[in-house]
């Protein structure tokens, strides 16, 4: 990274493989080369990037994408206080998706972005998340995937058209039965990918034309499901949230409430045919 300060260090999140991530001051930078696809977004300033004899300037909240092995200098307009977020990511993932040497810009700037510069905020944003959660290895990486894989169908060479190893008939159910399976884990598109035998981006289109729901969110339904088993059966809340990978009962009780417009307590009471006291059930 070119001149990094402290409150900008480089961030590489335990759960997601191929991406790095920054966030802090914006500086300027001479010459810089990298083996990654570079994505900058520079807030509160305008953005200037100098690139084989050629100067593109950006907008406040505009993206800038930089390819792999192409030096080029820039750095925020102005000389007032600026911060840009940046993502760097692996040809490998890029690969999920398009052909890394497909995904390049005439013109680094992405202007009329159509929302992209939103997905990679939200992207980019989950990624300073805590890792480790059942679920937000799926979330974080399907958010990375989405976005690159918007990134390249606005490249020319790419032409809208993304690639995929084709989706095995059995993909679906083999996801589902393996998440099912895993209901405590943080699960990864990774080891997904390698159970069904797609590329991480088709497994998440696989999975959401078949289920309605891309896989971190299937993976959370498949827990709740569990839940509302656990609590049919009289499970105390607390251990129902142990057993599906909540952090503890509020933690259930909130994500339960809003997928289901009734707490577990609520829920319990009423399969039991119980009035609901203002007490969890035992």
């Amino acid at each position: 990274m070119p001149g990094v300060d402290e409150q900008a260090a480089p961030r590489v999140p335990d759960d997601v493989s191929d991406v790095v991530v920054v966030e802090g001051h914006a500086q300027s930078y001479q010459g810089n080369v990298h083996e990654e696809l570079k994505v900058v977004l520079v807030l509160d300033s305008g953005f200037t990037v100098r690139r084989r004899g050629t100067t593109f300037r950006a907008a406040p909240g505009q993206l800038v994408v930089l390819h792999a092995d192409d030096a080029h200098s820039g750095g925020p307009d102005g000389s007032g206080p600026a911060r840009w977020l940046i993502m760097c990511v692996a040809p490998s993932l890029i690969a999920e998706v398009a052909a890394p040497d497909m995904v390049r810009f005439g013109d680094p700037v992405i202007r009329d972005d159509g929302g992209l510069a939103d997905r990679f905020r939200a992207a980019h944003g989950s990624l300073y998340g805590p890792a480790g959660r059942p679920g937000s290895a799926l979330t974080r990486e399907t958010g990375v995937l989405d976005f690159v894989a918007a990134l390249a169908r606005r490249a020319p060479d790419v032409a809208g058209e993304v690639r995929g190893t084709g989706a095995a008939r059995r993909a679906p159910e083999v996801v589902r039965e393996y998440l099912r399976a895993h209901l405590t884990r943080n699960v990864t598109l990774d080891e997904l990918s390698v159970v069904a035998g797609v590329s991480k981006y088709r497994l998440v289109r696989v999975c959401t034309a078949w289920f309605g729901l891309p896989p971190h969110k299937l993976h959370l339904r498949l827990r709740l499901d569990r839940a509302r088993e656990l609590l049919r059966r009289g499970s105390a809340i607390a251990e129902a949230a142990y057993a599906t990978g909540f952090h503890d009962q509020s933690h259930l009780t909130r994500v339960f409430a809003g997928a289901y417009g009734v707490t577990p307590a609520v829920y319990q009471a009423t399969f039991r045919g119980m009035a609901w006291t203002g007490r969890a059930p035992r």
